[in-house]
């Protein structure tokens, strides 16, 4: 046990980091939906709009994570483990930078229409960022109860990037199947990979929040 966490079991926890996760997640949840939204668009001044109110929550998310650097450098005593503060920060702040760059593909590849399993992938990803929301609006006031349905939500998330690694498989060895040109190959390979590496993310999220909890 670190001197951090143990000197913990005595002082009030500082609750300061907390609305800086919600906020986190705030903006992943927001841009998530709009990624998703932008799968479905065809008009291209609506995707350019779309993907730009995705960079305008990437751009608040690392304002946020500066602020927890300023938190962190000011704190002495850190809610729980301080090296796993930093981490979660820079884990949540990594999953908004993937939707962003999912956003980037799919308005530079400019798709006439996109597959029902990246589609499919795109609502996972929003259904965990939704979660990752509940988590933390809860975080701050954990008790026995709160504390089994944030192991629940972080367990569906879970699920959900498993669906997606199942999803993202199946894809890859069916896409060389279709009789696509090899440039669109390649474009909808690209966006397949992106969305299966931004549900990686979140995953890791999941995993950090489960090993914080068994702690706390």
């Amino acid at each position: 046990m670190s001197l951090n966490s143990f000197f913990q079991f005595f002082v009030p926890k500082e609750t300061k980091f907390y609305p800086l996760y919600q906020k986190q997640a705030e903006y992943i949840e927001k841009a998530a939906k709009l990624l998703r939204q932008m799968l479905i668009e065809t008009d291209l001044d609506r995707l350019e709009s779309l993907k730009k109110e995705i960079k305008d929550c990437e751009t608040g998310g690392d304002q946020v994570l500066t602020d927890f650097y300023t938190q962190l450098f000011s704190t002495i005593l850190t809610p729980f483990d301080r090296e796993e503060v930093h981490e979660l920060a820079e884990m949540m702040d990594t999953f908004l930078d993937r939707i962003d760059d999912s956003a980037n593909i799919v308005l530079t590849r400019r798709f006439l229409a996109v597959d029902e399993d990246l589609n499919t992938m795109a609502d996972n990803i929003m259904f965990a960022a939704e979660n990752l929301t509940a988590i933390f609006r809860d975080l701050e006031f954990i008790d026995t109860e709160r504390g089994k349905e944030m192991v629940r939500l972080c367990h569906e998330i879970k699920t959900l990037e498993h669906d997606n690694d199942e999803l993202y498989g199946n894809y890859i060895s069916k896409l060389f199947q279709q009789d696509y040109s090899l440039t669109e190959i390649i474009k909808r390979k690209d966006l397949v990979q992106v969305l299966e590496n931004t549900t990686n993310s979140v995953k890791y999220i999941s995993d950090k929040v489960r090993s914080i909890l068994s702690k706390m």
